[in-house]
């Protein structure tokens, strides 16, 4: 920008009375989240527990902590130090951990035998094939198509599962 020096006004600063506040505050700063009470993490997990095993919202694609926060009624910032203090994990690999129990549940199921791994993905409540391959791989150290060549339905028991053995 260019300008005049004849142009410029002149500030006179006058100095008044001025006080000055000291404040605490840093900026970029989370907000301190006071430590669960054990009967609170108790009421907390069966609350969790409980609305996953009735309403399955971990099916949903578009889970966030705010879905279940709601539905619980334990506030955000409760519900994600709860997930990782108590389980050790991050609130997305959290639910993908919830998915793929289920997916290892319903594996052998007949309504699933129709799906393609794909499917049974998506059913699961995975987003996409990778995010199940992902997530599968991070928790189990198999991808599903290797857990699937491993886990098979007995023929004289159904619903029951054996471990395939290695031709090693």
């Amino acid at each position: 920008m260019f300008y005049d020096s004849s142009e410029i006004e002149e500030f006179n600063l006058v100095e008044e009375d001025l006080k000055i506040f000291a404040s605490n505050e840093t900026k970029n700063s989370l907000p301190m989240v006071k430590e669960l009470t054990p009967e609170k993490k108790e009421l907390y997990l069966s609350k969790l527990e409980s609305i996953f095993d009735s309403k399955k919202l971990f099916l949903k694609k578009d889970l966030v902590i705010r879905d279940i926060s709601e539905e619980t009624g334990i506030t955000v910032n409760n519900l994600s130090s709860l997930i990782n203090s108590e389980f050790n994990l991050h609130f997305q690999d959290y639910i993908n951990l919830k998915r793929i129990e289920y997916f290892k549940e319903k594996i052998n199921d007949s309504d699933w035998k129709d799906l393609s791994l794909e499917g049974m993905a998506w059913a699961s409540g995975f987003k996409s094939r990778t995010t199940c391959f992902r997530a599968f791989i991070k928790h189990t150290g198999k991808s599903p198509s290797e857990y699937f060549r491993i886990i098979r339905v007995n023929p004289e028991k159904t619903n029951s599962y054996f471990f395939k053995q290695s031709t090693n």
